[in-house]
């Protein structure tokens, strides 16, 4: 096993582990992949973001909760299928804080998940309330 393969298969294992995560991107900075090493060292800051957004958010901690990792999914679909669109179940607090903080929410996005922001990301988002 390769240590690209090995790093990968620990952060599979617990991608909130922050050491292996930077020893990774030092790991990387080493073979040349700046700008991967760099996403790495910024991915617990983006998680934690997103993470603080969903406690935020929360509408009172009810049954209609968006976590972080369900939040994550749904952007993730939303970056692959190119809809941008985004469901927020029945919290309508949480889509009116995505739609104010739309740059930053799909910034934070592309670090965790390593997707690409196509052109026109914010102007071309929706983010849908049940409500």
């Amino acid at each position: 096993m390769s240590h690209r393969e090995a790093f990968l298969r620990a952060l599979d294992a617990n991608e909130d582990d922050v050491t292996a995560r930077l020893v990774y991107a030092d790991w990387l900075e080493e073979q040349g992949e700046t700008e991967e090493a760099e996403r790495q060292r910024a991915w617990p800051a983006a998680k934690e973001w997103l993470r603080k957004l969903c406690e935020e958010e929360d509408d009172n901690a009810d049954a209609y909760y968006l976590g972080v990792n369900t939040l994550i999914r749904a952007a993730r679909s939303a970056l692959q299928d190119g809809s941008l669109i985004v469901d927020c179940g029945a919290n309508s607090r949480m889509c009116d804080k995505l739609r104010q903080d739309c740059r930053e929410f799909w910034h934070k996005v592309s670090i965790v998940t390593g997707l690409p922001l196509p052109e026109g990301y914010a102007e071309n988002s929706r983010f849908g309330c049940a409500c």
